[in-house]
Parts: structure tokens; C-alpha cells; sequence
């Protein structure tokens, strides 16, 4: 059970990837399967709740086939193997499985809640780009994302993927009449459409300009 808590937590409290990486294929097969075993699942109204269900969905896919995965060196029952696993899992069901979304965003949301006093302290210039114009598009085909162009003329792609602080303020923003400052985290993300993880920015924020 102490796994299967870690295992949960790790790829729900970050889609940061910067540990080894593991088998594409299997990867998929088991965030699939996750995807599969959250749908429909109800109750799921706390954090606690939710990381629970999602480490049981993990190991029933993978008890399902555990020969499979172990052979794809997945072997989810190795503690120092679980929480990299369980981080590439998340990132990948985070881009590729609508279901997890609400979840994810429930979670963000509490860890961000718990986690605002320590998050000034560890703000990382190089991590996080903030730039000051207007939302000139946006696209809701799969996750909504918005072009914005800046002061400067630049246009940047951002992913509206988790939590946004003053989230209230985008249904003003999306008209594109007004400029706000927007803050965004450069992420590794898995692109299913490539089957490759690549550079993309999140929208961490959005904030009214100070005169």
C-alpha cells in the first residue's frame, strides 16, 4: 500500500519529467489501460480520494499483464522504479486522457493552495517566461490553448493545462480587446502526435496590468 501511495502521488503532483525514461510503448499501454479504469469512476471529490483510486487503476492494469511490463522494465512493485514511472504515466494521461483532466485540475488546485507560502522562495526565472498582450487566438480541440502576441509583435503558444491563478480573468481576456500579463511554466510534455516529449509553455497565471 506505502507503493502504491507513492506511485499515485509522484505522477499527480507533477508532469516534470527529468528522470530515466521507460519503454514508449508500454508507457501508453499502461496509461491507456489508467485511462480506461478512471472512466466513470464517481466520488472521486477529494485529493485524497483521487490519488487512491488512480495508484489502484495502476496496478490493476499492470497486474493485468505483469509479464508484459516487467519485461518492458516496468516493474511497478520496485520501489525505485515506481515514482519514474509514475511521473511519465501522469504527463502522458495529463495530454491524452480528457477523463483525468478535472481530476488533475482538483489536485493542482490543492497541492497549488498548499504549496504558496514555499512557491515564492523556489521561483525559478529560467522555468517561468512572463510577458505582457493579448490573446489574438485560441483553439478548444482537444485542450484549449491561446496564441498571444506581446508588446514586442512576439506571439507565444500557451496550453491552458492545470490551475490557473485568476483564472476568472480569461473570459475577458479571450475577446482579445484588452492586455494582461500572462505567466507561464516551460514544461516537458509527451506529444503523442510525435511520440516524443517536447518543450511547451503552461499558463501558471494572469494578472491585471498596474498602472
Amino acid at each position: 500500500m506505502r507503493n502504491l501511495l507513492l506511485l499515485s502521488i509522484a505522477f499527480l503532483a507533477t508532469v516534470v519529467v527529468n528522470a530515466q525514461e521507460f519503454d514508449k510503448e508500454a508507457i501508453t499501454k499502461l496509461s491507456n489501460g489508467v485511462c480506461e479504469c478512471i472512466e466513470g469512476k464517481e466520488g472521486l471529490d477529494t485529493r485524497e480520494k483521487a490519488e487512491l483510486e488512480f495508484g489502484r487503476c495502476i496496478m490493476q492494469v499492470y497486474s493485468n499483464d505483469q509479464e508484459y511490463f516487467n519485461e518492458k522494465g516496468l516493474d511497478i512493485t520496485n520501489p525505485q522504479k515506481s515514482l519514474n514511472i509514475g511521473k511519465q504515466v501522469g504527463v502522458t494521461l495529463a495530454s491524452t486522457c480528457e477523463e483525468a483532466l478535472p481530476i488533475f485540475m482538483m489536485i493542482a488546485r490543492d497541492v497549488r493552495q498548499a504549496q504558496v507560502s514555499s512557491e515564492e522562495e523556489e521561483y525559478d526565472e529560467q522555468e517561468y517566461i512572463e510577458f505582457t498582450g493579448k490573446i489574438v487566438k485560441s483553439d478548444d480541440k482537444k485542450f484549449t490553448t491561446f496564441e498571444i502576441k506581446d508588446e514586442d509583435g512576439r506571439r507565444h503558444k500557451v496550453i491552458w493545462l492545470t490551475y490557473v491563478d485568476n483564472d476568472e480573468l480569461l473570459e475577458d481576456a479571450v475577446k482579445g480587446k484588452k492586455s494582461y500579463v500572462f505567466t507561464a511554466m516551460e514544461l516537458d510534455i509527451y506529444d503523442p502526435r510525435i511520440g516524443e516529449y517536447r518543450n511547451m509553455l503552461v499558463l501558471d497565471r494572469i494578472d491585471t496590468i498596474e498602472e
